[in-house]
């Protein structure tokens, strides 16, 4: 079953009792609660500071090192670049750190890091992953760029929601893509 949970599309269906659900762009915690009241194992990421929160204040990333945010004019719209101190890892790193094997779902919503977490990782990456692209983030990101990522990840996954459109005041983009392991 097929639903968007806070503008995430996931299929509800292939999620078993107590799934391990990673949610990176973690802001506002709507996803994360959604499925914590469900009782699942939602383990929460951010870059930015909220306290009285449980989740991880790192970045998930297409390396392990540090980075920093870049603010912009949109108060969400933030993103890393490489140097600074904050913490960045990969999903991998991160999945040990936390002692997880495998996960059932991962939302990615992370302001153009995206593409490179993609790019960089070993696939399947989780049963579905639900991405939501950022290419208004980073100028050098592109609809080709995007294209040839998804059209890569058909090799893995089945592909819902490719579909480029206008929202949020942003432009054009791939805003809700869902990818289901093959």
């Amino acid at each position: 079953m097929i639903q968007e949970i806070h503008e995430h599309t996931v299929d509800l269906s292939l999620l078993p009792e107590k799934s391990n659900i990673l949610d990176l762009g973690c802001r506002g915690f709507l996803f994360t609660n959604y499925f914590r009241d469900l009782g699942h194992n939602v383990v929460a990421v951010d870059i930015d500071d909220f306290p009285n929160q449980d989740y991880h204040k790192l970045a998930v990333s297409d390396s392990d090192g540090t980075c920093s945010i870049v603010h912009t004019h949109d108060v969400n719209g933030k993103y890393i670049k490489d140097g600074g101190d904050l913490r960045k890892m990969t999903i991998d790193s991160f999945s040990k750190m936390v002692g997880v094997e495998k996960w059932d779902l991962i939302k990615i919503d992370i302001e153009g890091s995206e593409i490179g977490i993609l790019k960089n990782s070993t696939h399947p990456l989780a049963k579905q992953v639900s991405v939501e692209f950022h290419a208004h983030c980073v100028p050098s990101q592109t609809k080709e760029e995007l294209d040839s990522l998804l059209n890569y990840l058909s090799r893995f996954y089945d592909i819902h929601n490719r579909e480029w459109k206008s929202m949020h005041g942003a432009g054009q983009n791939y805003w809700d893509v869902l990818l289901i392991s093959k």
